[in-house]
């Protein structure tokens, strides 16, 4: 049984949030004590890290940023990543190749390569490692400083010790002359880190003497590198003629034939996604296989993705959408099939546009103005999407799609406040997360204006659509048609800046506002279903009537007449009761 827990904690003494997962009982005695190294991807500016973290009844380890999107995207694919070792845990010691061992091998040559090719250092530097990888490889010392996954070692001292002041030929008598027969030990502390970083990255475990074969030819490989290190550290910048001696890997589908469109469906199965998710990644699907001309899984390679990735950017899709949608829904799609035994490695694994933010191109918010003006045309129209969407948005800070999608029953009063309970719907509209779902009070503004009025004539119903969705429908929500079409609409009233998203810059605007009219972010955060994981927010408990007063506070944007934005609304009594 595995312990649900959130896909990030927070620590005590620090404010960057931890990941801390129980490992499955079933498993727990055949991986403690050891080190499992994983790359943290890159999200938004957060750059990629690697972690190493050690196992025991809990794996555990700090996220290293402290913005909570990317700790949760962190959180996911380390989380994602920890299922495929507990699955091959279970699974038990894979049949493998020599070949299989040499293509690992070559992925420990070229992280080396990638991490210090541009800039090696001091041939001193190498040296130093060459001596104790070589040393660690044949039995010669019995202990020895681990490579870890990033290729840093600390080598320095331990070379002194061992080796004196020797360099070059004598460095080499000096270590010939060492006895050879002192065991592995110093080889599983050399390169350990590195022989389960390259068993983790495949999902996959072997027997131990596969594995001490394959800590030679890591260990092999690194020497492989740091000799062509050397070089470049030196100013030689040719070839190196070891790196053609690898085996590269090839991607086989093992069902023969299988398309992208076969995996998307059996992922569909699975995961049961929400019908916006579906028509996304459908979208991918088509798009890679329109570039390709085929979508044979088993003929995807790096350099296809790399390729289209190109063909995006020189389409002018932006960077971002590129990252977080075209190659974000393949990776999730190729490594379904890589988790479930489809294929051997992932050809989109670490591909990715470098996305720098450039003056000018940040999303803003509305203006006091803007909103004054905004909520002035909203007032003069009937259709209610356009009518009570705007106001709502501008005054209570929600997402539009969680407006849109309310009924008349999502009008409620608690503990006399009256406002609109904010949760899936009863037609299946889902929420962002867990955090989303909340009772907003109505600012008095909206309650003057006559929405309450409105809402209890639709009952259960609707507020801002037509038909309900039938259960179990793969079409989008209808509420997604009246946010887009609520969007064209508001471009369509002047707003055309297009670094102020027509109806999310409200969400922005009313974030802004509360804050200059003195509202605690601690507050704001419980109205707008913004989730605060730190330690303290944990004992923080924001009740219905502080969020009340914050909403009577909350200042209603003027024209600059100085005629409030509202007055053109028909004034209908407050509800009784």
């Amino acid at each position: 049984m595995i312990l649900t827990m959130k896909r990030h904690a927070a620590r005590t003494d620090s404010s960057v949030p931890q990941f801390k997962r129980r490992v499955p009982l079933d498993v727990v005695s055949r991986v403690k004590g050891r080190l499992v190294t994983f790359a943290l991807p890159a999200v938004g500016r957060e750059p990629e890290t690697v972690v190493t973290l050690k196992l025991g009844e809990f794996a555990k380890v700090s996220l290293r940023t402290k913005n909570l999107d990317a700790a949760k995207v962190r959180a996911i694919a380390l989380a994602s990543h920890l299922e495929t070792l507990w699955e091959a845990v279970r699974q038990g010691p894979a049949p493998v190749s020599q070949r299989n061992l040499d293509e690992m091998a070559r992925e420990v040559y070229l992280a080396l390569m990638s991490e210090h090719g541009d800039n090696p250092g001091t041939p001193e530097r190498w040296e130093a490692f060459k001596a104790l990888t070589r040393a660690a490889l044949e039995g010669r010392i019995a202990g020895a400083p681990p490579i870890r996954a990033n290729g840093q070692s600390d080598d320095a001292v331990a070379a002194e010790m061992l080796f004196g002041g020797f360099t070059g030929s004598d460095l080499t008598e000096w270590i010939n002359a060492m006895d050879a027969n002192q065991g592995d030990e110093a080889l599983v502390q050399r390169v350990g880190r590195l022989t389960f970083w390259t068993l983790d990255r495949r999902g996959i475990t072997v027997d131990s003497a596969v594995q001490v074969d394959l800590m030679r030819r890591v260990a092999r490989a690194a020497l492989d590198a740091a000799w062509a290190l050397k070089r470049r550290a030196g100013g030689d910048w040719r070839p190196d003629p070891a790196a053609e001696r690898f085996p590269v890997p090839e991607t086989k589908a093992k069902a023969p034939g299988l398309t992208l469109t076969q995996v998307f469906e059996r992922w569909r199965a699975e995961a049961k996604p929400s019908p916006s998710t579906v028509s996304t990644w459908q979208g991918v699907v088509k798009d890679l296989k329109s570039y390709l001309k085929h979508e044979d899984v088993a003929r995807i390679t790096e350099s296809d993705v790399v390729g289209w990735k190109d063909a995006l950017i020189a389409r002018g899709i932006k960077p971002g959408t590129v990252n977080n949608g075209f190659l974000a829904g393949l990776k999730a799609l190729l490594n379904y099939a890589k988790r479930n035994n489809l294929i051997r490695s992932n050809p989109a694994e670490g591909i990715r546009v470098a996305v720098k933010v450039k003056a000018g191109e940040r999303m803003l918010a509305y203006s006091d103005e803007d909103v004054a003006r905004l909520l002035a045309c909203a007032s003069r129209e009937i259709a209610p999407a356009k009518r009570w969407l705007p106001m709502l948005a501008a005054l209570t800070g929600a997402r539009i799609g969680e407006l849109a999608a309310l009924w008349g029953t999502s009008v409620i009063e608690r503990e006399g406040v009256v406002g609109i309970n904010i949760a899936p719907s009863p037609d299946g509209a889902t929420l962002k997360n867990a955090g989303s779902e909340r009772f907003v009070p109505l600012h008095p503004e909206i309650v003057r204006a006559g929405f309450v009025e409105y809402a209890r004539t639709k009952g259960h119903n609707p507020l801002f659509y037509g038909k309900p969705a039938r259960r179990g429908s793969e079409a989008k929500h209808p509420s997604k048609g009246t946010t887009n079409h609520l969007s064209t609409w508001i471009r369509g009233q002047g707003f055309d800046n297009e670094r102020i998203a027509p109806a999310h810059g409200l969400r922005h605007f009313w974030k802004s506002a509360a804050s200059r009219a003195g509202i605690a972010d601690s507050i704001a955060d419980a109205i707008q279903g913004h989730s605060d994981d730190r330690a303290a927010a944990r004992y923080r408990h924001i009740s219905i009537a502080q969020m009340n007063e914050a909403m009577e506070r909350f200042p209603v944007p003027a024209l600059p007449s100085q005629v409030p934005a509202m007055d053109a609304m028909p004034a209908t009594p407050a509800p009784a009761g």
